[in-house]
């Protein structure tokens, strides 16, 4: 059975009333995003209230590891939350619904036709190792997401890149003609046929734009040291244990992000995560038990965020292992 998921989270919220509560300007209060990732991503913008010793460090209790922190190669939650805070895209989604605004690129434009989109990029942005975020970088980019033979398409498959543009390059439905340069911070990308939703394509968390010199550096290890252009840099994963980022003090967006530290802390059982949180150990949690969620409301310290979700869940099943693997059983 396919049904629509709500999600809701609980975070602390009584350091400083004044200072943490959730007010109506506040990216938490006016947040209707596609999904948690988004919600974290503000959280950490806005420096929600935390309980940890140090409170300019934010600790995220989760249900599980990343599997990858190259966002391009991932299709799981628990990935994309964490490149999410490391990694920008060349446009984003609006906080208060899904309206596309600018993010790495500031302003575009796409012919009449829908087959020629021109971005205009970002200037004075840098990665994490430094080196500049530019018209080149997103050639790169995309090259090594849709060419099997590019020396840097290694680690790993693109599944979202198959999925939202239509296979790779050569492939008979491949919405992408060639992606170019035209000056140091003007791309162009040339489709074989218009595609409806290519800009909203661009803001999913698979798209952000990595380091080039990081790659080429190590193409199958990148999953594991990420470089982007993002609020919060890449410093230790310890593998089902935790992943530590820092915040980034060259951040594009001036003012952000609000903490110097966030760690991304795995409590795979939902009661032991919510009794980290009541404790002070974690700042906030996500998949929180219903009667949690009520217990919740009885401590004033909590505040919890909940929304109907945009996502389905579903039962699939594994078609290589008996007795699915019948034409008979899996055409019922």
């Amino acid at each position: 059975m396919v049904e629509n998921i709500s999600w809701l989270v609980i975070c602390w919220s009584h350091r400083s009333q004044e200072k943490h509560q959730v007010r109506s300007g506040d990216p938490l209060k006016k947040i209707k995003m596609l999904s948690l990732v988004f919600l974290l991503v503000a959280v950490l913008f806005v420096g929600c209230s935390g309980n940890s010793v140090n409170q300019n460090t934010f600790i995220y209790g989760r249900g599980s590891d990343s599997v990858s922190l190259d966002p391009a190669q991932v299709t799981d939650g628990e990935s994309l939350k964490v490149t999410r805070a490391i990694f920008d895209t060349l446009v984003t989604y609006r906080e208060e619904d899904t309206e596309i605004v600018p993010h790495l690129a500031e302003k575009w434009q796409v012919s009449k036709d829908g087959k020629t989109w021109i971005f205009k990029l970002r200037k004075n942005v840098k990665f994490h190792d430094q080196t500049p975020f530019n018209a080149e970088a997103v050639v790169f980019n995309f090259q090594r997401w849709m060419d099997k033979k590019h020396p840097q398409h290694k680690g790993g498959v693109f599944p979202y890149f198959a999925y939202m543009f239509g296979g790779y390059q050569g492939d008979a439905g491949h919405v992408i003609k060639q992606v170019s340069a035209l000056d140091e911070y003007t791309v162009k990308f040339e489709l074989h046929y218009p595609l409806g939703p290519f800009l909203a394509n661009l803001a999913m968390p698979p798209f952000a734009i990595a380091s080039p010199t990081a790659i080429k550096k190590d193409p199958v290890g990148f999953n594991r040291h990420p470089v982007g252009t993002g609020p919060f840099q890449f410093v230790e994963w310890k593998k089902n244990d935790s992943i530590t980022l820092t915040k980034n003090e060259n951040y594009w967006k001036k003012g952000l992000p609000k903490v110097d530290k966030v760690i991304f802390k795995s409590i795979p059982d939902n009661n032991a995560r919510f009794t980290a949180l009541k404790s002070g150990e974690v700042d906030l949690i996500d998949g929180v038990n219903p009667k949690d969620a009520l217990e919740s409301k009885k401590f004033p310290q909590l505040t919890l965020h909940q929304q109907p979700g945009m996502n389905i869940a579903y039962l699939a099943m594994n078609m290589d292992k008996k007795p699915f693997d019948h034409p008979k059983v899996t055409s019922v």
